[in-house]
């Protein structure tokens, strides 16, 4: 590379350089305001990560703003926002914008490549009379057997209380059968307010079995009934395991690392899964433990056991390993098909089944706290109880005539 070629890109490193990331926060988590006619709210931001950088409002009530800033243009300071409302808005959401830009250079009138972050305000006007709102259906995770509550979330976003909302949930399954119909609870709802409209799901009494379903939604207030529907999947799981995955291919005559994918419906987590592992020969091989987490609601709880297969004096073929699955004190046993090929294994450093030095370490201090608890309570005491034994207020036929004068 030529020393042309070394100076451009020195240059280009030193002026990505100055390129600097400019940051905003805001002291106050309020990001939605509830619209009053002359209502008048004050908010403070704080600009960082650049020497120079510049407050400023956009949207349509950035009129309705007035930006405190004592040093614009300056590096990391506070700002004030004054944000007075006015008499009227039309009904539904409208939004600020507040943002800080920084330029390379920081000079006024400079040309150069700027960075910029923003952030908003909402300020939500109410409609008139009633309007609620069919936010979400809320179905969780159960298990076979169990109970789930099922809530629709409704939103009041009129300036008049719904006296009465309540809903219906229909369950289908995946063949996209009714399996259940359920009513939801009834509950007057107030301007600007979030109710959820909950009802019972009762695994056991619809005969649910393990798989996915569908809940679907829908929501009635004051003798009207909003035309449209919303819907949640949920999964009704059991208490078992699935190999879903494992290692095809194995090598002849080598030690090789050996991994399979177990997954579960059940909807809480696993702990201290295990499996062995029966090979050709007879040989056992257990898995380390694992637990099994449920990530989120709606997807099932996964995890990886591995183990290290020896395929020394196994001829080259395909085997149905007798897997056997341990948790929550039951065991399935499952076929898995394994590959045991030519070829040269991947080297790997497989875990030594010995005693380690932590282990060792542990063991040597429980001797030493045991022999020293036993040295103070037996040892010590056996001579502290013989000293005491022998001493002259303890011996009866002591006398004055037993003292004799030190010889010299």
């Amino acid at each position: 590379m030529s020393n042309k070629v070394y100076f451009f890109l020195i240059l280009f490193l030193l002026s990505s350089a100055t390129v600097c990331a400019v940051g905003i926060g805001q002291y106050s988590r309020e990001k939605l305001i509830l619209f009053q006619p002359g209502l008048e709210k004050k908010y403070t931001f704080y600009l960082y990560d650049a020497p120079h950088i510049r407050g400023n409002v956009l949207g349509e009530l950035a009129q309705y703003t007035t930006v405190i800033d004592a040093d614009p243009d300056g590096g990391a300071r506070n700002i004030d926002l004054v944000i007075k409302l006015p008499d009227y808005l039309e009904p539904g959401i409208h939004s600020l914008t507040i943002s800080a830009t920084e330029s390379i250079s920081g000079e006024t009138g400079s040309a150069g490549a700027y960075t910029s972050v923003e952030t908003h305000i909402k300020v939500f006007a109410l409609y008139p009379g009633k309007h609620p709102d069919f936010n979400e259906v809320v179905a969780n995770d159960l298990n076979t057997g169990e109970k789930s509550v099922l809530g629709l979330s409704v939103t009041n976003n009129g300036e008049e209380t719904v006296t009465g909302a309540s809903g219906k949930i229909t369950i289908y399954d995946v063949n996209n059968l009714t399996v259940a119909i359920l009513n939801a609870d009834t509950k007057s709802i107030g301007p600007f307010e979030t109710q959820s409209l909950n009802t019972v799901l009762d695994a056991a009494m619809y005969n649910l079995t393990p798989g996915k379903y569908r809940a679907v939604g829908t929501v009635t207030y004051d003798g009207l009934e909003l035309n449209y529907t919303k819907e949640s999947t949920f999964i009704v799981g059991s208490m078992n395991l699935n190999i879903v995955d494992s290692t095809p291919d194995i090598y002849v005559n080598a030690t090789n690392k050996y991994y399979m994918t177990i997954e579960s419906d059940w909807a809480a987590n696993i702990d201290n899964v295990y499996a062995t592992i029966r090979m050709p020969d007879g040989e056992t091989v257990k898995t380390p433990n694992i637990d099994l987490i449920k990530p989120e609601q709606g997807r099932k709880a996964a995890g990886q056991l591995e183990a290290y297969l020896e395929t020394k004096g196994l001829e080259v073929g395909t085997y149905n390993l007798d897997v056997t699955l341990y948790y929550k004190g039951n065991t399935d046993t499952k076929k898995v098909k394994v590959n045991i090929i030519e070829g040269e294994a991947p080297k790997i450093d497989k875990p030594k089944t010995g005693i380690n030095s932590t282990t060792v370490l542990i063991i040597i201090s429980v001797i030493l706290a045991i022999f020293v608890a036993v040295y103070f309570l037996v040892i010590r005491k056996g001579k502290v109880n013989s000293s005491t034994s022998n001493s002259p207020g303890n011996d009866k036929s002591f006398s004055d005539k037993d003292i004799k004068p030190p010889s010299l």
